[in-house]
């Protein structure tokens, strides 16, 4: 069995807030995930969100009104995690807050090297609790969560996997990785990914220009999945808009958790 790890976002009217997740694939032919942001729905606005708070879309269509908004509303749903001691929800780590307070100052803005040290940290944080090096596949300078082979793994391992995959995401990544796409590749802070999905591979020439968001999610729901799911350019696509699509063409090299 393969499972695949992807980040769920739960998409508020006021801000994305995310965390990681895991699916299981009954075979190789169903490694896909949906981003459930994408599906061109909004959410009801989050408990901390004030009505007259006009710094985003009325209508869910864009994440911020700027990358400052975005990196200052990461830090205000942190404090309100903080706040509350029946929270659910993991805080964030000094170091990936540290990050994001940097880039409130700097107009929301992240450096390539803050980015990198971002998922060093989740990768520590993962191999601290007694798992191997996550390494992420990268495809045009971004990071993508690897898919995984969990041959081996029991029931009570697999709920552990689980548990310390959704706390290390948020406690370490996940703010840090989202700011730091959008800052590179949505500069309108669109909550539409999948228009963005099919923009980005008709300007790689993966797909014709007629080639639609009904089509790619006709593409999406299809088994087995077009064979330029699993080109370069395709992949390049789906990680930079965190569409989990794992690249069937690499499992032979998914991420095995106990080695």
């Amino acid at each position: 069995m393969v499972l695949k790890l992807v980040k769920c976002i739960r998409a508020f009217v006021a801000v994305l807030c995310l965390s990681s997740c895991l699916t299981a694939c009954s075979s190789p032919d169903a490694l896909k995930t949906a981003n459930s942001a994408n599906q061109g729905t909004a959410a009801e606005p989050s408990a901390s969100q004030s009505s007259a708070d006009t710094d985003f879309g009325a209508d869910g269509s864009h994440m911020a009104s700027s990358l400052k908004a975005l990196a200052e509303q990461m830090l205000s749903d942190d404090d309100a995690v903080k706040a509350n001691a029946n929270s659910r929800d993991t805080a964030m780590s000094s170091q990936q807050r540290a990050i994001i307070a940097h880039a409130a100052k700097n107009n929301g803005k992240m450096s390539r090297s803050e980015y990198e040290q971002a998922w060093m940290n989740f990768r520590s944080c993962i191999m601290n609790r007694g798992w191997t090096d996550p390494k992420p596949p990268a495809y045009g300078g971004f990071y993508s969560v690897p898919s995984m082979n969990i041959e081996g793994l029991n029931d009570e391992q697999a709920k552990k996997l689980d548990k310390d995959w959704l706390y290390c995401s948020s406690y370490e990544l996940v703010n840090a990785d989202t700011l730091y796409r959008t800052q590179e590749s949505n500069p309108e802070l669109s909550t539409d990914f999948h228009q963005l999905v099919v923009n980005c591979l008709i300007t790689k020439k993966v797909v014709p220009t007629s080639y639609s968001k009904d089509q790619f999610s006709k593409d999406f729901s299809n088994e087995p999945l077009p064979q330029y799911f699993s080109t370069a350019e395709a992949q390049e696509c789906f990680t930079l808009y965190q569409i989990g699509i794992a690249n069937v063409s690499e499992k032979e090299s998914y991420w095995k958790p106990l080695g």
